[in-house]
């Protein structure tokens, strides 16, 4: 399963949060291969592993900022975010 398979699905079965999400995550690994200079080789797995655990991260980041502003609705989006790029790990 990659990200562009799932992407494509998702875009098929019109499945708006699941598509935004992975849009996000393709794009945060395209930074990050013109970051390293590797935007022809493409990323190892374990270099999109991180990635995706970084995003996951600034995910647990926001929940724990909504929750403090009181905006569990927002809080529970991310965490809903957090379950899809957590298939990716």
């Amino acid at each position: 399963m990659t990200i562009l398979e799932e992407l494509k699905k998702a875009f098929k079965s019109g499945e708006k949060e699941r598509l935004s999400v992975l849009r996000m995550l393709q794009a945060a690994i395209q930074n990050k291969e013109i970051e390293l200079g590797k935007k022809e080789s493409g990323l190892s797995e374990e270099e999109i592993r991180q990635v995706t655990a970084k995003e996951i991260k600034k995910c647990k980041k926001a929940i724990e900022q909504f929750k403090q502003g009181g905006r569990d609705d927002l809080a529970t989006q991310y965490g809903r975010e957090i379950l899809i790029l957590e298939e990716f790990l």
